[in-house]
């Protein structure tokens, strides 16, 4: 495969493009700046059981927000496959973040009702509400974020974000 390089005076090689990805890359930081205690307690908590880094390449936050997300849609456990698969991660390494969050009480494994052979994995409560306080939290960030603009530029701006997710996504397969 053969990459490209984009014509710097294309309108998307701009100048303009380059410094809004900059500062949007320099906002990251700030981003987790002044967490509000809820968030403050569970990053401690999160620091506290993590020793090492047990949970591979996801960082704290990441891991129960990417989690939380994968175990929201199906309507019952899922399989260490499927979970593999949804982080994108081989099964050695979900089985590592796994075995990391049934130790500290975040999620449990069930057994399969119809194949032995099968373990399912889900949240437990505590793993729930640790999911619920950061889903919570950047939701109350960005509508505080979005309250910035007029109905029409969210709806535009929720659009381009939606065009630009696809783009992204389609990248990346």
């Amino acid at each position: 495969m053969e990459i490209s390089t984009p014509d710097p005076h294309s309108p998307a090689y701009s100048p303009e493009t380059a410094q809004i990805l900059h500062r949007l890359f320099n906002l990251k930081r700030r981003m987790r700046v002044g967490l509000p205690e809820n968030m403050a307690v569970l990053k401690q908590r999160l620091n506290e059981s993590n020793p090492g880094g047990m949970t591979g390449e996801l960082n704290d936050y990441d891991l129960f927000y990417t989690i939380g997300i994968i175990f929201s849609y199906p309507p019952e456990p899922i399989t260490m496959g499927e979970l593999s698969r949804a982080l994108q991660v081989p099964l050695s390494t979900a089985t590592r973040i796994m075995d990391w969050l049934v130790k500290n009480g975040y999620a449990g494994r069930l057994p399969d009702p119809e194949d032995r052979r099968i373990v399912r994995v889900t949240l437990t409560e505590t793993g729930q509400e640790m999911y619920r306080t950061i889903n919570d939290y950047l939701l109350e960030r960005l509508e505080k974020l979005m309250g910035q603009f007029s109905l029409q530029e969210r709806e535009s701006l929720l659009s381009l974000l939606s065009k630009l997710s696809d783009a992204l996504e389609g990248a990346a397969r």
